[in-house]
């Protein structure tokens, strides 16, 4: 098996009223959507979330590949947000991992409360399954991605 070692991504959060400039360390990955022929034309960031039990994408994004939003399978979702509704859909997700495209299916649920921050979480279900085996270490700011040998997890050479 082989495996890719990624570092986290540098995110610096503003400053707000009496809150001083922040930096984050964070496992993240760019993302591209894809539902039948239609695909983002942008990259957003996902974080690689352990705590997420599916793939999360913010609905605006759907929609913008074609997807009607709300005639998804509808499932309650409970986080740090509260409950929230999701609908889920059958995707294609596309990742740049260390200059490589990779894609794969998924069943992902789509969320208007991420519309605002505009960021998509992997989660253990459609993301961390791909793998063997995917560590995050937070001391070392890197997080590695060990690859299954079933063929879920797809390199390509362009974004189509």
């Amino acid at each position: 098996m082989s495996y890719i070692l990624i570092p986290y991504t540098e995110i610096r959060i503003p400053s707000r009223e009496k809150l001083p400039e922040k930096i984050i360390f964070s496992p993240i990955l760019e993302t591209f959507l894809y539902y039948r022929n239609h695909q983002t034309s942008f990259s957003f960031y996902s974080v690689v979330d352990s705590g997420a039990d599916f793939c999360v994408f913010p609905a605006r994004f759907g929609e913008l590949i074609g997807i009607d939003i709300k005639k998804g399978e509808l499932k309650p979702s409970f986080g740090v947000g509260g409950m929230e509704s999701l609908y889920f859909h059958h995707i294609k997700v596309g990742l740049i991992i260390k200059g490589d495209i990779w894609k794969f299916s998924c069943y992902a649920g789509f969320s208007t409360k991420m519309n605002v921050k505009g960021t998509g979480l992997l989660g253990r279900n459609g993301f961390f399954d791909l793998f063997e085996e995917v560590s995050l270490n937070q001391n070392k700011r890197m997080f590695k991605l060990k690859l299954a040998d079933d063929g879920s997890l797809q390199r390509t050479l362009t974004f189509e």
